[in-house]
């Protein structure tokens, strides 16, 4: 979640929640259908759950450093990929997140429940599509490598990051045609290839509908 320079929108760090244990490792069990996305072209892992640069500002993930999908996901993912080099050649996508153990998610919800951003995280007693594997966070970085302009950085939480309201904000010149047509383009690649967009974050895509994937695959814990 989060670019540093957003941190003063966030929530301030609650005093439990600066240091807990790693929840993963590098000896950590990963199961066989999580598939490693860095395998892929084209595609930049920038995983701010295993840094301090996100809204909780710890590093939840230890030594663990893989994104991963689950393999149905994967398949969606490359996809998405060769929709992309079609669109924009040598364009890559930017991973923020991808699998996410229950036990990162319990960290995360904490940090925000009661507050008016707990409908930005989902409740671990049900489960975050994440914690499946079946969910991504991402962007777009151009053939430099350099990340294109969304508008707002990764778990921003102002309404100026939901899609629903983007031509309010265009209309408003809050967001430029160019930070726009970026997000669409995002979408663009997501979409085609099967998966689906929420509409309070641009960065988010689940690879299945939320109550089919809870009711047929298991979570990470």
């Amino acid at each position: 979640m989060g670019h540093s320079s957003l941190n003063s929108r966030r929530t301030a760090p609650k005093s439990h929640l600066l240091a807990p244990k790693p929840v993963l490792s590098e000896d950590s069990p990963v199961r066989p259908e999580f598939l490693n996305l860095a395998t892929l072209p084209h595609v930049i892992l920038d995983l701010r759950y295993a840094s301090t640069n996100n809204f909780v500002g710890v590093d939840l993930y230890g030594s663990f450093r893989e994104g991963r999908l689950h393999e149905v996901a994967f398949r969606k993912f490359k996809k998405s990929i060769e929709t992309l080099q079609k669109i924009r050649p040598g364009w890559s996508f930017l991973i923020f997140d991808a699998l996410r153990p229950r036990s990162v998610q319990k960290i995360l919800f904490a940090h925000v429940v009661g507050t008016d951003q707990e409908k930005y995280v989902a409740d671990p007693a049900k489960g975050s599509i994440h914690n499946y594997g079946f969910a991504l966070d991402l962007s777009l970085a151009d053939a430099s490598g350099h990340e294109v302009d969304m508008g707002t950085g990764f778990d921003d939480f102002r309404r100026l990051s939901q899609p629903q309201f983007e031509e309010e904000f265009l209309l408003k010149k809050e967001l430029s045609i160019e930070q726009v047509a970026n997000r669409k383009l995002l979408r663009t690649c997501l979409l085609e290839a099967g998966f689906y967009g929420i509409p309070h974050e641009w960065w988010h895509f689940e690879a299945l509908p939320a109550n089919e994937v809870r009711e047929k695959y298991l979570i990470l814990e």
